[in-house]
């Protein structure tokens, strides 16, 4: 089953429906179609439209979705995708100098002070999993693929 999320530009999004059909898929406009063989494509914007997006891939159908919703309903979106399968989660085409928002900046500060991941959750009165997310936005926003990683990236 194809899974892919577009957090890109436009473009990585018709490139993701194009690698869709030349994969052999019959790639239709939104997320009303179900079944195999059939991939919705389509833009996430809020909760509604990503609930309707896992709908259709729990009913069999591929996704190529254009992510253009907030930060958690993208991450919980894609928490849901994976539990159907290996995701594609394109974020290539993001900023180059990406903004960490302040709650993010004082969970890597956190972290970097020595405090564990379930400390900081504590500490910022979230639940672990919240922090989980923070993390791996931040992550995903300095462009590294570790906790250390970004914690030296944002260091001084």
């Amino acid at each position: 089953m194809i899974l892919v999320v577009v957090e890109g530009g436009d473009d990585a999004f018709l490139r993701a429906v194009a690698e869709a059909r030349a994969s052999g898929a019959r790639v239709v406009d939104g997320f009303r179609a179900r079944g195999a063989g059939v991939v919705c494509a389509g833009t996430v914007t809020g909760l509604e439209d990503a609930a309707a997006a896992v709908l259709a891939a729990v009913e069999g159908a591929g996704l190529v979705v254009a992510a253009r919703a907030d930060r958690d309903t993208i991450d919980r979106l894609c928490d849901d995708l994976r539990r159907l399968g290996p995701l594609d989660h394109r974020t290539a085409d993001r900023p180059s100098s990406p903004e960490l928002t302040a709650e993010e900046t004082a969970l890597l500060a956190l972290l970097r002070d020595g405090c564990s991941l379930g400390d900081a959750a504590r500490r910022l009165h979230v639940s672990r999993r919240t922090a989980d997310r923070r993390l791996a936005a931040a992550r995903a926003k300095l462009g590294v693929t570790s906790t250390a990683e970004a914690l030296v990236r944002t260091a001084g």
